[in-house]
């Protein structure tokens, strides 16, 4: 039995390759979403000491980590945990990062916040989800500032709670760049903020689009993960290490 962290496009790949290979699993989410796959769905937030005793209760031989590049808390929690079983991180595809003057990245929030008001900056578009509001609010307090988040009553819960303006709230995912550049044209803010978040997130397109109109985008790099890690961005990489694991 495998149990795999999801929730992501990258999940979905990992459960639809054991099916594939016919290797039962436990598929882990955050928060109930849909599921198709033939693994066992679960949700909820999952400590250090609940995952041991998952493990050991349901002879878990691996655990496979597919969730979103910046779910840093599961990363931490995980490569924390007392056990001898493979722990394998599935990771999304990232283009190497771009070097142009409209482009700026960054290590944190509070140098994002830095870097906005140093630039003397009058107005935001945040692609970087609801989480992010609260980590923002240093700026946006101060300043107009638009997030898009997803349509979710989850979502809505956390803007009420930040006392986020709904009247700044886009609902959506990301686009293309045509569409990218037609909202960052439209709302056209002094600069715009998103997450390094690969290939599956479109943060090419943000950024094309962003350069397109001419609007600083400055982007928040991802996350390392522990050296504990088995990194694979690949089905047969992955198929190899199960190969192995499962014999």
């Amino acid at each position: 039995m495998i149990l795999v962290f999801g929730g992501t496009t990258e999940g979905k790949k990992v459960a639809s390759i054991l099916d594939e290979l016919n290797i039962s699993y436990y598929y882990s989410t955050k928060t109930k979403v849909p599921f198709s796959g033939k693994g066992i769905p679960m949700n909820g937030a999952l400590t250090k000491d609940r995952i041991e005793m998952f493990c050991a209760g349901n002879h878990i031989k691996a655990i496979i980590n597919a969730s979103h590049p910046f779910a840093e808390q599961l990363h931490g929690t995980l490569s924390k945990i007392n056990t001898k079983i493979p722990l394998i991180r599935f990771e999304r595809e990232f283009l190497k990062r771009r070097k142009h003057q409209l482009v700026h990245y960054v290590n944190s929030f509070d140098e994002a916040v830095l870097f906005f008001k140093e630039k003397n900056f009058e107005s935001l578009l945040a692609l970087s989800g609801v989480q992010t509001i609260e980590k923002l609010i240093a700026y946006w307090k101060d300043h107009t500032t638009w997030f898009r988040i997803l349509d979710r009553d989850s979502s809505r819960e956390i803007v009420t709670k930040a006392n986020f303006p709904f009247a700044n709230i886009i609902y959506g995912y990301p686009q293309n760049k045509d569409e990218e550049e037609e909202l960052f044209t439209q709302l056209n803010p002094s600069v715009v903020f998103t997450k390094e978040s690969g290939v599956n997130g479109k943060l090419e397109q943000k950024i094309e689009a962003a350069i397109k109109v001419n609007i600083p985008i400055v982007i928040l790099k991802k996350p390392l993960v522990s050296n504990r890690y088995l990194c694979v961005n690949s089905k047969e990489e992955l198929t190899a290490i199960l190969m192995n694991t499962i014999e």
